[in-house]
């Protein structure tokens, strides 16, 4: 089969680019920062973009470490988007404290992507269309500040900044080759109740009744759609003075509606332990009750046939096997919420081996030659898909 010269020269371009792909993982790995604290990690990125040639707006959609890099190749053509992501898990260490550690992966995601930027700029006149390259901060859900504020991708939806992009790419180091076809729904439920701190055995406290219907909750739901985050108790430590229970709680599920069911069987379950409940002498005929907020959700990836195909030949071109029909992904991302406004793919770059994500080995493997050769394989994949992309006469996605 002959080989496209325009493919040729884009691959040699990549080649020529390892050194830069390289230090990227390099430097990303060694600035681990949590999300929304992405400061150097962000500015390194934007550096190599605008020496490439890369037009870079920083701070989007209210974000200070997020960014968007264009740039316009020789003919008109369609405008392709593809995220990068450079925070760092909050990771819990031997002391119990909190460490970003880099465990999941995004110095190699960011050396591919960006790798891929500094190629496609190197073979711009031949190409035809737009590349943007999305900085999204907060990746990782459980990290203080995503908590807080959302998560970068989700945001990026929320506030515009896909409008005006045809398709969008998100690259992450996997097991397999593929696009994966769809996700989970996630949620996050927070529970609040107030009461009292009490030091008789006659009387019951209400947070601590809640804190026991955790272990109950944890028999009852399945540990693959629902996770403990975090449960705190505080308050003074005098008889019938003021007590806080608060836990979050992620939900996962098939569809918005089945998050909602989740959601109302948490609540019975929290609560219900309350039933006989009393706070001072007096014994309580109600159930015992939370305050819960909720996050947004984080919706399924929403799969697109043409663009998989797109990324499928990208796959090929670049020499390697593609899997067509690969599982949905057993959690969530929310790039889901990305594929909501705009045709996407999830693109998993893959790794017979696998990785030990968010584990301490884990971090080698992505610091390490396999995190190395990831990042090079992900940039190959990468611009030989906004390549396709960009010069395709795009059909209507599939309902």
């Amino acid at each position: 089969m002959a080989v496209d010269p325009v493919d040729q020269a884009f691959r040699e371009a990549v080649s020529e680019a390892t050194p830069s792909i390289d230090a990227i993982v390099d430097f990303i790995t060694t600035h681990p920062e949590l999300a929304h604290r992405e400061v150097e990690g962000s500015a390194f990125l934007v550096g190599q973009l605008r020496a490439a040639g890369y037009e870079v707006t920083e701070g989007i959609a209210g974000m200070p470490t997020a960014f968007r890099a264009e740039l316009d190749f020789g003919r008109p053509g369609n405008t392709v988007g593809v995220v990068a992501v450079y925070d760092a898990p909050a990771s819990i260490t031997a002391e119990g404290l909190v460490d970003p550690v880099h465990s999941c992966g995004h110095g190699p995601q960011a050396g591919g992507v960006i790798g891929a930027a500094l190629a496609l700029a190197a073979v711009r006149d031949q190409l035809a269309g737009t590349v943007v390259i999305v900085g999204c901060p907060a990746d990782e859900i459980h990290s203080p500040l995503t908590r807080e504020l959302g998560s970068g991708k989700a945001l990026t939806a929320a506030r515009g900044v896909w409008d005006d992009i045809d398709v969008a790419l998100y690259p992450h180091p996997e097991f397999i080759d593929t696009v994966w076809p769809t996700s989970l729904w996630m949620r996050r439920e927070t529970a609040k109740v107030v009461g009292i701190r009490t030091l008789r055995r006659d009387v019951v406290s209400t947070p601590l009744a809640a804190l026991a219907a955790v272990s109950r909750i944890a028999e009852i739901l399945d540990p693959a759609r629902l996770i403990i985050e975090s449960v705190t108790v505080d308050g003074d430590v005098e008889e019938s003075a003021g007590m806080t229970f608060e836990a979050s709680f992620l939900l996962f599920a098939d569809s918005e509606a089945d998050l909602d069911g989740l959601a109302e069987q948490l609540h019975g379950l929290l609560e219900g332990d309350g039933a006989s409940a009393r706070d001072g002498a007096s014994e309580s005929a109600t159930h015992l009750e939370a305050r819960w907020t909720s996050s947004a959700a984080i919706a399924e990836v929403r799969p697109d046939a043409g663009i998989t195909a797109l990324v499928g030949d990208a796959f090929a071109a670049a020499g390697r096997d593609f899997i067509a029909d690969p599982p949905p992904l057993g959690f969530a991302t929310d790039f889901g919420n990305v594929t909501q406004v705009v045709r996407s793919a999830i693109v998993g770059v893959g790794r017979p081996e696998g990785w030990r994500y968010h584990t301490e080995p884990g971090a080698g493997e992505f610091a390490g030659p396999a995190g190395k050769e990831n990042a090079r394989a992900t940039a190959e994949v990468i611009g030989l898909s906004v390549i396709r992309i960009a010069a395709a006469d795009l059909s209507p996605a599939d309902s």
